[in-house]
């Protein structure tokens, strides 16, 4: 291909990824998550995509290594490099990936290097050096119709031999998948990464759809209040209890005791360790199930959520340690803070001592008292009293900040929100070591 025919061919991608770029504006993007099937390839073929990986962190270490002048010259068509064995001794290695996969390595360690760079400059702090990969676990393949492309339906088939099947570069064969029926109609696809993970190879694959008006109108539901807990993971203001707590398997138990009688780095030993990933791989999707169920429930219909900042790092270093990781609370808690109908209380507002009724603290409530009392004389449950008065606080913080919001005189003296303004006075005031923090608004 001569100089001319070159410039014509890159000006026409350019035409092409900028209409399709202009058209992916006005939709919306889906992940689809697929497991590959690799029993339909030979054993070739497998430890051909399975090396895959290995060669990619062979070229990312080795990216690495090489000084700035180096790494800016590199050529992407190198086949040739050199890295070190476990032992520290540099091997000659040779490259049997795509083109494709070498020039996302490339581009990946070029953003990463870009970032500390911008975080340095931003800072003015000194930054570390990117660090030696022990593993590779991720491959972009961004460019579809070269890296990998899909026969969906019934398009490409001959007499259904490749239908829901996905074609990587470099591997001739197609490649079943499993849950291709995630793919919505009318959907567009676009990049993908491959994702090695214990239980296997998964194809992280994005589609871009129209976007629909949504016609179905929720039911309004009044506004709630969150408490995090121990014993009982959420608790609501309504008196409603989520439990998120997955324990680990009885059989995790025993693989880790079967590994530690076995010698180190035998055959066996790696077995018993990819056995024991599998476990931890499928403990965390429970985890990540019940924590997407119980968002799912607490969050349809409400427009207002109010939780408070806790310290659930603070509680996982402390006595319930085994407890907290155990449980979902900081999937959870992530999922509610990114949702803008959520809002945050100050994490050391003191919920569980605060009265609803008169706003007196009660300082004498230890943690065996399950049930709050009060000299006003309102009684009930601690976890359900601590949610409420997270409530009437957001309400509070709302009345104070929308004109909308505000209520009768008498309901905004009352003996709760002059307790709550005093608190936050006091939050706001400097010195005394770790002062509270006041209250921030995700609204």
């Amino acid at each position: 291909m001569n100089e001319q025919a070159r410039i014509e061919k890159n000006s026409v991608i350019k035409e092409h990824g900028k209409e399709t770029r202009i058209r992916h504006a006005s939709m919306r993007p889906v992940v689809v998550e697929m497991k590959l099937d690799l029993k339909c390839l030979n054993k070739t073929e497998q430890e051909k995509l399975w090396h895959y990986f290995t060669q990619c962190r062979w070229l990312c270490n080795y990216l690495i290594s090489l000084d700035a002048d180096a790494f800016k010259s590199f050529d992407t068509k190198t086949r040739d490099i050199t890295s070190l064995d476990k032992d520290g001794n540099p091997v000659d290695r040779q490259l049997t990936i795509p083109a494709k996969f070498i020039q996302s390595v490339y581009s990946s360690i070029k953003q990463d290097v870009a970032s500390l760079a911008a975080k340095r400059k931003k800072t003015g702090k000194k930054n570390g050096k990117l660090k030696f990969r022990s593993e590779y676990s991720s491959i972009e393949l961004n460019q579809y119709g070269n890296t990998h492309w899909i026969c969906y339906g019934d398009d490409g088939n001959r007499n259904g031999k490749y239908r829901d099947t996905v074609h990587i570069s470099g591997i001739k064969r197609p490649i079943r998948v499993f849950g291709m029926e995630q793919i919505p109609k009318d959907a567009e696809f676009a990049n993908a990464k491959l994702i090695k993970r214990p239980s296997g190879i998964y194809l992280m694959l994005t589609c871009y759809i129209p976007k629909h008006e949504r016609d179905v109108k929720l039911e309004d539901k009044p506004a709630i209040g969150l408490d995090f807990g121990i014993k009982t993971t959420i608790t609501t203001s309504e008196g409603e209890k989520f439990d998120i707590t997955v324990r680990e398997p009885e059989r995790l138990k025993g693989l880790q005791k079967k590994l530690a009688r076995q010698k180190k780095d035998s055959r066996g030993w790696y077995d018993t360790k990819q056995l024991i990933r599998r476990e931890y791989e499928k403990l965390a999707n429970r985890r990540r199930a019940k924590a997407n169920q119980a968002y799912h429930d607490i969050t349809k219909g409400r427009k207002l959520i109010v939780i408070q900042d806790e310290n659930i790092r603070g509680w996982h270093k402390g006595l319930f340690g085994r407890q907290v990781q155990n449980s979902a609370l900081g999937t959870l808690k992530s999922k509610l803070v990114s949702n803008p109908n959520v809002l945050v209380i100050g994490r050391f507002f003191p919920s569980t001592k605060m009265c609803p009724g008169c706003g007196v603290i009660n300082e004498g409530i230890t943690l065996s008292d399950r049930i709050f009392t009060c000299g006003c004389g309102y009684a009930e449950d601690r976890d359900v009293k601590a949610a409420k008065t997270l409530l009437l606080a957001g309400e509070h913080e709302l009345s104070c900040t929308h004109a909308e919001h505000t209520g009768p005189p008498e309901e905004r003296t009352s003996g709760f929100h002059t307790s709550y303004e005093i608190w936050k006075q006091s939050a706001r005031r400097p010195g005394k070591g770790k002062s509270p923090e006041a209250p921030s608004s995700k609204l």
